[in-house]
Formats: structure tokens, C-alpha cells, sequence
């Protein structure tokens, strides 16, 4: 089958009666799963595996790649609307999402982060399906030097996040990659900070750690403030206001285009390497949209670019995960991972078999990513308006009830009582963060990136010796790391001479 039969067929089957229903329940499934702080994109797919028995390949695909194409979504509402990212990949736009929300302008952010995640959902979709002749060859040269050294650029990223310094972001990333370290060594199968506890030989899992920095440090803040959530004086918008601020926030999306293409670019390229996921390209595209930006000073106080910049890259992500999964069966995330076991138990196989006899499949999945993200984007904009005037909700009542929530997520994730309470201190130790102005997001990157950065440092010592980073791939993007921390301590110590003067 030759890519344009493959595109023709595949569309036709993605829009068909025996497909489209399937899509759009789990689109909405997938929505429903993102705006629930904790249950992230492979909860709704470990869901939506044990529906698959009964389905044919087509349907199964679409049910399961469409809960998975709106968590995003679904995540960014709550992170927008409640400071609460529904999943890891929506962090990021806490720094100016909430922001705009205190100003009166939930409509334009919500609105602005759904049109990005489609946008960049398409375009990951696009890159794929352009990508698949020359993709085996591509992705065959990142080994264990390069993902290290690229891991490590990506951390160099939190310099800039947010409103900390430089010097303290540093400083919590280096804590994130710490924190990282908790568990058993998979090298020499030996006991770190465990502290003598069976519970913390796995390791901190990543759900309770996020809803913690998070989700329970803004309910502390909350509590401690009083008022409601959103602190805006102005009155509760009415049905028609919020949705002209949603066509404004979508014409935003349109407008910064070519902010959009750039970082989605970034997702679909950190999606093309396997591990790294989507929150550490949201930061990534976020510290790229601050770096470019000309007025750098509004991000984390409302910066819409802030709010674009990391919906449009987490949703592109999926977009080259799937790309490294189709082509040789290497998860490039979780997710991707239990999509492998939901094409086995269609009867799929990845690989040259499926590029060369399932071309169709694969142009099914693609639509699926596409028109999901559309059906998120339509419904979403039909939950902004309640789900905004629950931010005008004292704190006394809005606490109890997110709390619960948080706490539920926290527990959701492995049925574990100990998660709640990883939660509850890394809510404390959030809280102090914030106090303190110390980054939260970039204790997470290095918390995301810990195992990523331990276990290709070592294969890469193991296989190429101390001096691998002299290889030229590693050496370009060490290069290219020196260069950006440089260039913002030397932006650090300008800005201090300027104020001097």
C-alpha cells in the first residue's frame, strides 16, 4: 500500500459510523480525565485498553488514541482555571495561566491553550506522517550519549522559567534531580535515601510529587488568603462575555502562528526521543518563548505567549512519540508504551510490517490525533463558562472540594494511602517554595529528567568511555547548552551593572 492510498484510506475509515463514535467517546473521555487533577493520559489509555478485546483494529485505535489526544486539554482548563494541572504537561502554564485568570481573562487563556493544543496536535500529526520514509534513520542516532547530553540542555531551560532567579531555579533543579535519586539503583540494585522504607524503594511516583508542588501548595495558599480563587474584583462573567473571550484567546492562538509552529517543532522533535515526554518540552517551549519574546518581563504575570507556548508543545510531543513507536516499537512516553499493548491485543505489529501492510493504521491514528483534539477544542469551550464561575467560589467551600479531589488523584494513581501523604508533604514543601521564590517548576523538570539523565549517563560511560560527549551530536548540543547558560549569566550580571548604575 502505497502513503497516499494509506491517507485516503485512512481518513476515510477515521470518519466512517463504524469509526467516528468511537473517537468522539473517548475524546470526551479523555477530557473528562484531564480536567481531573492526577488521572493523566496514560490512566485514560490504561482505562480504555480493557475495551479493546471486542473492538476491529480501526475502532480500537481511535477509542484508544482519542482518550489519549484530549488529556492536554482537559489538564490545561484546571491549570488555568483552579492552579491545578490535571497532568504533568500542562506545569508550565501555571507560571501565566492563573495570571491571566486574576485579571479577568480566563476566557482568553482557556481559549488560547485549547486552539494551541490542536495546533500543535496537528502538526505533530502532520510531522508524522511526513516523517515515516526517513524516520528508522533518524531516530537510530540518538543513543545513550546523545539523550544524556540533550536531558541535560533541556535542564539548562530552567534558568529562565518563571519569575525566580536564575541562581535559585538552578537550585531547585539540582533538588529535583536529587529527588530523582530516591529508590533502588538500577546499576548496583542497591538502597538510596530510602531510609529503611519498602514504600520508597520504587522511588517518589511523579502524580502525588505534581499534585503536591502544585495542587496542595495553591490550596494552602488559598486557605491562608482567603477570598476566592480567582482574585479579581471585577464581576463573574456572563455566558456571552466568557465566550468572546474565548474567540479572542483562539484568535491570539492564530495570531502568534509562528510561535506556535516553533515549539511545536520542539514537542514533535522531544517526542522523537524516547523518555523525555511532554513536560520537559512545555518548558522548554516555554524558556523558548520567553527567550524570544520582545517583552520578556510580562511572562509570570500574564503573558499569553506563556500560556501558548507549552499547550501547543505538549500536544505536539505525542505527535513524534508515536513516530519512534511506529517505526521500531521504542515508547517515546509512557502513553506510547500502553498503546504497544493495545495494538498487540488488536493483533498490530510495529515496525517495517506496519509501515510497509498498515499504512492505513497509521493514517487512522494520525486523523484520530487531529480531529480529537477538534472535538476537545468544541466541547472544552462549552465546560469554560461553569467551570470559570466555580473560581469565583470562596475558599472555604472551594478548598474542601479540590482537596478531596487532589487527594483522590493522588490516591487514583496506584491505590496507595502513601501517595497522600507524598502529596500532602510535597504540598508543605511547595507552599515554602513558593514563599521563598524558588522555582517549583524547576524542581519538577529535574524530577522528570532525574531518570533519564542517571541511566544514559551510565550506558554512555559504559559504551563510549569519559570523553563520549566528543562525538558530534553530543558535542553540538553541548555546545549549544554552554552557550545558552552563558549567555543568560552574562544577561544576569548586565542587568546587575545596569541597576548599579
Amino acid at each position: 500500500m502505497t502513503v497516499i492510498e494509506g491517507m485516503v484510506s485512512g481518513f476515510a475509515q477515521s470518519i466512517s459510523l463504524a469509526v467516528l463514535p468511537y473517537l468522539g467517546v473517548g475524546a470526551i473521555f479523555g477530557l473528562i480525565i484531564g480536567v481531573i487533577p492526577g488521572l493523566s493520559g496514560h490512566f485514560a489509555m490504561a482505562m480504555a485498553v480493557t475495551f479493546l478485546y471486542s473492538m476491529e483494529p480501526s475502532a480500537g485505535i481511535a477509542f484508544l488514541l482519542g482518550a489519549h489526544a484530549t488529556v492536554a486539554q482537559g489538564g490545561g482548563l484546571t491549570a488555568i482555571l483552579f492552579s491545578t494541572p490535571g497532568t504533568g504537561q500542562n506545569a508550565a502554564t501555571l507560571i501565566d495561566g492563573p495570571p491571566m485568570r486574576d485579571r479577568g481573562e480566563a476566557g482568553v487563556a482557556v481559549g488560547a491553550a485549547m486552539a494551541a493544543c490542536f495546533l500543535g496536535a496537528t502538526f505533530g500529526a502532520v510531522v508524522l506522517g511526513l516523517l515515516i520514509p526517513v524516520l528508522r534513520e533518524v531516530v537510530l542516532f540518538f543513543g545513550p550519549p546523545e539523550v544524556f547530553v540533550l536531558a541535560f540542555l533541556a535542564l539548562t531551560f530552567v534558568a529562565i522559567l518563571g519569575k525566580e532567579d536564575m541562581t535559585r531555579s538552578l537550585i531547585a533543579a539540582l533538588l529535583g534531580l536529587l529527588l530523582a535519586m530516591i529508590g533502588v539503583d538500577n546499576v548496583t540494585n542497591t538502597h538510596r535515601f530510602t531510609m529503611g522504607s519498602d514504600r520508597l524503594a520504587d522511588g517518589l511516583s511523579l502524580v502525588p510529587v505534581i499534585l503536591g508542588l502544585f495542587a496542595v501548595a495553591e490550596m494552602i495558599d488559598l486557605f491562608r488568603r482567603g477570598g476566592a480563587l480567582a482574585r479579581f474584583t471585577k464581576k463573574a462573567l456572563s455566558a456571552g462575555d466568557t465566550q468572546r473571550q474565548i474567540f479572542r484567546g483562539i484568535g491570539l492562538a492564530f495570531r502568534n502562528w509562528w510561535l506556535v509552529m516553533r515549539c511545536s517543532a520542539i514537542g514533535t522533535t522531544m517526542g522523537l526521543i524516547p523518555g523525555l515526554g511532554s513536560a520537559p518540552a512545555s518548558f522548554v517551549a516555554y524558556g523558548h518563548a520567553k527567550q524570544t519574546s520582545k517583552n520578556p518581563e510580562e511572562f509570570g504575570h500574564g503573558a499569553v505567549e506563556g500560556v501558548i507556548a507549552p499547550e501547543a508543545s505538549n500536544d505536539a510531543v505525542e505527535g513524534g512519540a508515536l513516530a519512534s513507536t511506529i517505526a521500531f516499537g521504542i515508547p517515546g512516553s509512557s502513553s506510547m508504551a500502553i498503546l504497544l499493548s493495545g495494538l498487540f491485543i488488536l493483533g498490530l505489529e510495529t515496525g517495517p510490517r506496519m509501515l510497509n501492510n498498515n499504512v492505513d493504521i497509521i493514517f487512522v491514528m494520525i486523523f484520530t490525533i487531529i480531529i480529537g483534539n477538534l472535538i476537545g477544542t468544541v466541547v472544552g469551550m462549552f465546560l469554560v463558562n461553569p467551570l470559570s464561575r466555580a473560581t469565583s467560589i470562596t475558599a472555604e467551600y472551594m478548598v474542601p472540594v479540590l482537596l478531596a479531589i487532589i487527594v483522590t488523584g493522588a490516591y487514583a494513581g496506584s491505590a496507595s494511602v502513601f501517595d497522600i501523604g507524598v502529596a500532602l508533604v510535597f504540598g508543605v514543601l511547595g507552599y515554602v517554595m513558593k514563599i521563598l521564590n524558588y522555582s517549583r517548576a524547576a524542581m519538577l523538570i529535574g524530577f522528570v529528567l532525574g531518570f533519564a539523565v542517571e541511566k544514559n549517563l551510565y550506558l554512555a560511560l559504559l559504551l563510549d568511555g569519559p570523553f563520549f560527549f566528543m562525538e558530534p551530536i553530543p558535542l553540538t548540543l553541548l555546545l549549544i547548552t554552554v552557550l545558552f547558560l552563558g549567555y543568560n549569566i552574562w544577561s544576569l550580571l548586565r542587568d546587575r551593572k545596569r541597576r548599579r548604575l
